[in-house]
């Protein structure tokens, strides 16, 4: 062994080669004993993992509760919501904000505003749906009026005047401020619901003494008891009695809006000093309704004439059938 070893040893130290197999020779004895020694420590058990409730829900242990627990020792409600959505931040100058706003129904809208202004979302989901209702006022105002006129009883009508007697008219119409305004006397020819708003001309109490007549102006709607002449489709002349309330409208580009009530409260005869002085009272009219019948384009209006004698409108459709 020690002739065969030799020349190995002499020739690997010619070569200046024995640091290098010395090197080898550690290594090769140090490895397997650097190995076996880490091999020999056990790894740390692994903890099982807790089996799952019965409802099916993730577990929550008590280090994930400690670990939210907020500032003060209250631990944070995992159902709740997050830090970071309750703290937004904001870039620049203009911030985003949401508001939600809960309605009939249980919906919630939010709607995202920018600025420095804020705006509501309102979602009417499983709720009513507000709407706009046309006002119902005497001068075409913006609030809602009455839906009914108190009317008394009305009175045993007095078919024909005396010579000393007149008619006497008494109307109620809703204003704009949503009450009931009652003009007692109404001077025949009278504009209504105003002077500057002339939907109707009040003509006079028809002859026989039940009933009012009023022109209806072109793009007025009247509707209700009353009767319309010569139809209820192109009404231009409106008989209505005591008691009977009408509907007074007009029509716009969006529909029909309603613009009043209106009703003859009374139709009383007046008894006079003299036949001059109820002859004085017959006569009296409204210029202002007297000027807009006389530019008037209704056809109906040659049908019906007052007559001071009688002091009453007369139909003259009744005298053409008498005369025939």
């Amino acid at each position: 062994m020690k002739e065969l070893l030799l020349p190995i040893w002499q020739d690997l130290k010619a070569r200046k080669l024995v640091p290098v197999v010395v090197g080898l020779l550690v290594a090769i004895v140090a490895v397997p004993i650097v190995l076996s020694g880490s091999s020999s420590s056990a790894p740390p058990p692994v903890a099982a993992a807790p089996p799952p409730p019965a409802d099916g829900l993730p577990a929550v242990s008590d280090t994930s509760v400690s670990a939210n627990a907020a500032p003060g020792g209250k631990a944070r409600n995992p159902f709740g919501p997050s830090s970071a959505a309750a703290s937004v931040p904001t870039t620049g100058t203009t911030a985003a904000a949401a508001t939600s706003t809960p309605v009939n129904g249980g919906t919630t809208a939010t709607t995202p505003s920018q600025g420095s202004s804020s705006s509501t979302g309102t979602s009417t989901t499983g709720g009513t749906t507000p709407s706009t209702a046309p006002s119902s006022g005497g001068g075409g105002g913006g609030s809602t009026g009455p839906t009914h006129i108190p009317t008394p009883k009305p009175k045993k009508p007095t078919p024909a005047l005396a010579a000393d007697q007149s008619y006497s008219v008494s109307l109620a119409i809703t204003n704009s401020t949503g009450g009931v305004n009652t003009i007692s006397p109404l001077e025949r020819l009278s504009l209504l619901p105003s002077a500057g708003n002339p939907l109707l001309v009040e003509m006079g109490v028809l002859k026989g003494g039940s009933r009012v007549l009023f022109a209806v102006q072109p793009g007025t709607v009247v509707s209700g008891p009353g009767q319309c002449i010569p139809g209820p489709i192109d009404c231009e002349i409106l008989s209505l009695g005591q008691a009977q309330t009408e509907t007074l409208s007009v029509h716009s580009p969006s529909g029909t809006v309603k613009k009043a009530l209106f009703a003859v409260t009374g139709i009383n005869a007046v008894t006079h000093s003299s036949h001059s002085a109820a002859m004085k009272v017959r006569d009296q009219e409204s210029k202002a309704g007297r000027r807009v019948l006389g530019h008037s384009s209704l056809n109906a209006l040659s049908l019906f004439r007052y007559v001071p004698g009688v002091g009453a409108v007369v139909d003259l459709r009744n005298l053409t059938l008498r005369d025939s």
